[in-house]
């Protein structure tokens, strides 16, 4: 099996209960960065063992709902240059190229966070580039698992989000983008 890595952001009430309940779930595989006396939003950052990447993931957000916890997001796992080189055995210079242009194909992925002196970028977006246009070997596992949380933190969010609309708005909207 592989071992997948990913976080979950979550909000839980407090109570120290809570952090037996995440690792009675099933969180035994996660670091949790959470206040438990004042409750509130945190994070559980994972590896975990699993088949798939989907499996790993829908695993540790039905945990989390069993522990009590409401699921927020699944982190987009964003990088800078300097870790794209890293993680693809390239140096910052050929990345740098890619980025600007320089050399490839073109159509790098644009930054998430755009700033001055270090952008962010998404890794979803940045190991399907490399995928797709043969420029660095990146674990099949990276991929997938990059892809996945990418759809997963839009799913969860969509869901949130749509708790705000009446229950005819939400199945009108439903039926409309099925």
């Amino acid at each position: 099996m592989t071992v997948y890595a990913f976080e979950l952001h979550f909000s839980a009430p407090p109570g120290e209960r809570i952090i037996d309940a995440m690792y009675e779930a099933g969180w035994d595989d996660a670091l949790v960065s959470f206040d438990p006396v004042a409750g509130g939003e945190g994070w559980a950052t994972f590896n975990r063992e699993a088949p798939s990447a989907v499996q790993a993931v829908v695993s540790a957000i039905r945990q989390g709902r069993k522990a009590g916890v409401e699921l927020l997001g699944v982190a987009e796992d964003l990088v800078a240059i300097s870790q794209i080189a890293e993680r693809t055995n390239r140096t910052v210079a050929a990345v740098d190229h890619w980025v600007t242009g320089r050399r490839g194909p073109g159509g790098f992925p644009e930054p998430r966070v755009p700033r001055p002196r270090v952008s962010l970028y998404s890794w979803a977006e940045v190991s399907i580039w490399l995928e797709e246009h043969n420029l660095a070997e990146v674990s099949p596992a990276d991929v997938e698992i990059a892809q996945l949380c990418e759809v997963a933190d839009a799913t969860l969010r969509a869901r949130r989000l749509q708790r705000r609309l009446s229950a005819e708005h939400r199945k009108a909207l439903t039926q409309a983008v099925a």
